[in-house]
């Protein structure tokens, strides 16, 4: 899945991730390396179910010209 970063606190490597299907999801800075995103950033993800709700896992982040490619799921 694509999204978008909405929110990201630099203190605590955490941040969510508003998502092609408009849903939030959680994210830890450790997954996205080094310089912290940004807001409005591109990211692709995996869904992994959590006892919070859904998180993002695998997040990579997306150049600004590549493509978002959908996935049959």
């Amino acid at each position: 899945m694509h999204g978008l970063i909405k929110f990201y606190d630099e203190v605590a490597a955490w941040g969510v991730i508003q998502g092609e299907d408009g849903r939030l999801y959680s994210v830890r800075g450790g997954q996205l390396g080094a310089p912290p995103p940004r807001l409005g950033e591109r990211v692709a993800f995996e869904v992994e179910p959590a006892p919070g709700g859904p998180r993002a896992a695998e997040v990579r982040r997306l150049r600004a010209f590549e493509p978002a490619v959908r996935h049959k799921s």
